[in-house]
């Protein structure tokens, strides 16, 4: 006789001898009849084999009947599932978004503050994601708590702000949230978050509303408005200045001595934004345009320190003081020059609006063609002199110490400067206060290779350096090369270019000493003097086939 011909309480023995509940499941599904006929079998049989632990996964896809048929079987509604997590039917129903699980199993006496294994409770789950609104309203109409317990990683507040769901953050208001959590170590109020997330602006005026004063400072002394600023929120700084925000408020924070709202929005931490809506909304509620901050710099000063250009042109659009000066008595200028700023036609831009190229600033009295040299290893600054030179910069002028331009390319062994500034009609011979001339600076240098020192010497003395020249303690070129490493072929070439030119090699300095007595001791200093000895003024010496190191 078939199976499906027997009586339905023959079937029901039969399915009583299979082993398992995977066996009684197969033969379920076999057939529509034996399925309607076992089903309510099954869920008994999986309550008695381990307490229910298939209402977990009926609860995870959102099967409502399989739910409370479990439940009906006598299922352990708080049962954990196997996986890592260990969570509960009600952790895996608001995980998945599933509200009409998520009430039958609160209504059937599930813990609404059941942890997993991480410690993640069902509201931190519901608020910090995109569930409706129903599955966290249903949570804390059950009693799950709206603030921080013991385990907690976070608040629900802070997640439902993070998310930036205005339904939720009400919600846990109404039930009682705290707006004093703070944002873990960083002690950061929940109304910086918001302004950082760029939150609504109802989740804005509900937190102030709540209490949270609208210019309250985290541990680094900033305000949301600030944060805001930072953080490119254009939305969120709309609606603290209505909300009455101060936007001349500064900051307390190290490293963020005296920033007001400006300074946060001159170099926001994403690169690619400019801020300058943000700019021109601070400045139009009455943000001061040139205040300074602890380091005595303006925003227009700070932005271009930060390589923030877009930032600057709207700052100078705005009215920035283009003259201002640091506590350095640097300009913009001077900043712009600095190493690492790509946008060299910027130096055309500045001096259009009123920079001066000739300026001198910074501790060592320079103008900004002296801070572009002195950063020579990036490319673009090569760029940058060409432009500062074409708008006029004084290749003539001296720093504090006394040094031209040209001075400080030799002593930077920079070949391509030296070239350059030559071209530009620089003093081949000018003094500095110790009287040194750039001849002297590269003969002493200890930057650039040894071939580069060799090329600068030639090119100076071709451009008419004197290569007798003392400085004011009677050193000669010709000391500082004799003092030089001379196993490099390079250094032999070079002292060769000044005996050529006539350096004179008895020459002696205040305290005594000619070239030779400069020699250093080693491997080479024996040869050395004799070179310095013999060399001739046409180019000849005893030495001639003496072979050096390449």
């Amino acid at each position: 006789m078939p199976l499906l011909s027997l009586p339905p309480e023959i079937i029901l023995i039969i399915a009583r001898y299979l082993s398992s509940p995977k066996e009684l499941f197969d033969f379920l599904q076999s057939n529509r009849k034996l399925h309607s006929l076992l089903i309510h079998d099954l869920y008994q049989n999986d309550v008695k084999s381990d307490g229910g632990s298939a209402l977990v996964w009926y609860a995870r896809y959102g099967y409502e009947i399989g739910v409370g048929n479990m439940l009906a079987a006598g299922a352990n509604v708080n049962i954990r599932g196997q996986n890592r997590q260990q969570s509960t039917a009600l952790m895996e129903a608001v995980i998945h978004k599933h509200p009409n699980a998520v009430q039958t199993l609160l209504e059937n006496g599930a813990l609404p503050d059941a942890k997993s294994f991480r410690s993640k409770r069902a509201l931190l789950i519901a608020t910090a994601g995109n569930s409706e609104v129903a599955i966290t309203e249903l949570l804390l109409k059950y009693g799950a708590q709206a603030n921080l317990t013991k385990g907690d990683k976070t608040a629900p507040l802070l997640g439902a702000i993070k998310s930036n769901q205005e339904a939720k953050v009400a919600l846990l208001l109404k039930y009682g949230a705290d707006t004093g959590t703070s944002n873990g170590g960083n002690e950061m109020h929940l109304l910086h978050v918001a302004a950082a997330r760029n939150a609504t602006p109802a989740i804005l005026k509900m937190l102030i509303d709540a209490g949270i004063p609208v210019d309250s400072q985290d541990s680094r002394g900033r305000t949301p408005l600030q944060m805001a600023a930072a953080c490119s929120s254009t939305r969120a700084v709309r609606r603290l200045l209505d909300l009455g925000a101060n936007v001349s408020l500064e900051s307390m924070g190290r490293g963020t001595e005296g920033w007001t709202a400006l300074f946060f929005a001159a170099k926001p931490r994403r690169s690619r934004v400019d801020n300058i809506t943000i700019i021109r909304t601070l400045i139009m509620h009455g943000a001061e345009i040139d205040c300074k901050n602890e380091a005595q710099q303006t925003p227009l000063q700070f932005a271009i320190s930060q390589r923030a250009t877009k930032q600057a042109q709207a700052l100078v659009d705005s009215g920035a003081s283009i003259l201002a000066r640091n506590a350095d008595g640097e300009t913009v200028l001077h900043l712009a020059s600095l190493a690492g700023f790509r946008h060299h036609d910027l130096t055309y831009w500045l001096t259009q609006s009123g920079a001066d190229v000739n300026w001198a600033g910074g501790k060592q009295g320079e103008t900004p063609i002296f801070y572009a040299i002195r950063d020579f290893y990036y490319p673009q600054n090569l760029e940058k002199i060409q432009d500062l030179l074409s708008l006029g910069a004084d290749v003539h002028f001296q720093n504090v110490h006394g040094l031209t331009p040209l001075s400080l390319a030799a002593s930077l062994c920079s070949l391509e400067m030296t070239k350059l500034l030559l071209d530009h009609g620089s003093s081949v011979n000018s003094r500095d206060i110790q009287g040194r001339c750039p001849l002297h600076h590269v003969c002493e240098t200890n930057r650039g290779n040894p071939q580069e020192v060799h090329d600068i010497v030639a090119l100076l003395i071709q451009h008419g350096a004197d290569v007798s020249s003392r400085d004011y303690s009677g050193r000669s070129p010709l000391h500082g090369v004799a003092a030089k490493d001379w196993t490099l072929r390079p250094i032999w070439q070079a002292a060769g270019e000044l005996l050529e030119a006539g350096a004179d090699r008895y020459a002696m300095t205040n305290d005594g000493k000619s070239p030779l007595d400069m020699v250093p001791d080693g491997i080479c200093s024996e040869t050395q003097g004799i070179f310095i000895r013999l060399q001739h003024a046409n180019g000849h010496s005893s030495l001639d086939g003496y072979k050096t190191t390449t």
